[in-house]
């Protein structure tokens, strides 16, 4: 195995860089870092996680796409993967999945700037594809990074995916709009799962259930002691 692939990401940038997307001109090394380490600040988190190369999703990216939001924020979005219009800016929910996702918080008394918002995985899939178990258990360190440092009191699962990565094999269908505590990471994080605002985007007729859903917010945040 070639040194570099066991090189953390901070140990290859003062090396002079790293590989970032696939317009990049630096030598792509597959599988790094090795190990994901712990992180005390998401701006130093996102740097290592610009390197990653942990799953093929990297060779085929503009670039990654960390999650958004302030340090400290009471709800957590997590979709699924980015899209062409989230790879292209290099922020999650931009598309128009972004904006109808605007209007549900807005119509909830919530402003994006409040809540963070990532991914499970943080590279774009081909075609928009759903992520592979391989690419998500490659991420997962990034995501529960993020997770750790943001410390949100409600995980707002937005579709399958992002629900299946709390709940093996769980229905957003059978679960949607209840909130539900985990353990997860060694800690309980209560989720509250409901549909994917792109799904609403090809379904209208599912919007009605997500403004149900995300009207829920506020509700419980206030049990949980906001």
């Amino acid at each position: 195995m070639p040194k570099d692939r066991k090189r953390s990401g901070p140990a290859r940038r003062k090396e002079g860089g790293c590989w970032k997307g696939k317009d990049d001109p630096t030598p792509f090394v597959p599988g790094v870092p090795d190990e994901v380490p712990s992180y005390r600040s998401l701006r130093a988190l996102f740097a290592d996680m610009a390197c990653c190369t942990r799953c093929e999703l990297a060779a085929g990216r503009t670039q990654v796409v960390p999650g958004v939001g302030p340090r400290r924020a009471a709800v957590l979005l997590l979709g699924e993967a980015p899209g062409a219009e989230e790879d292209r800016q290099g922020s999650p929910f931009v598309g128009r999945a972004g904006r109808l996702l605007d209007k549900l918080l807005a119509a909830s008394g919530l402003d994006r700037r409040s809540v963070f918002i990532t991914n499970v995985v943080a590279c774009r899939p081909p075609g928009n594809r759903t992520p592979r178990a391989a690419e998500i258990r490659a991420h997962a360190p990034w995501l529960d990074s993020q997770l750790r440092l943001v410390r949100p009191r409600l995980v707002v699962t937005l579709g399958r995916v992002a629900l299946g990565y709390f709940i093996r094999g769980a229905k957003v269908t059978e679960l949607r709009g209840k909130a539900t505590t985990v353990q997860h990471d060694g800690r309980e994080i209560t989720i509250l799962p409901t549909l994917h605002p792109a799904a609403a985007l090809r379904a209208p007729d599912l919007i009605p259930s997500l403004e149900e859903d995300f009207g829920k917010i506020r509700g419980i945040l206030a049990r949980l002691g906001e």
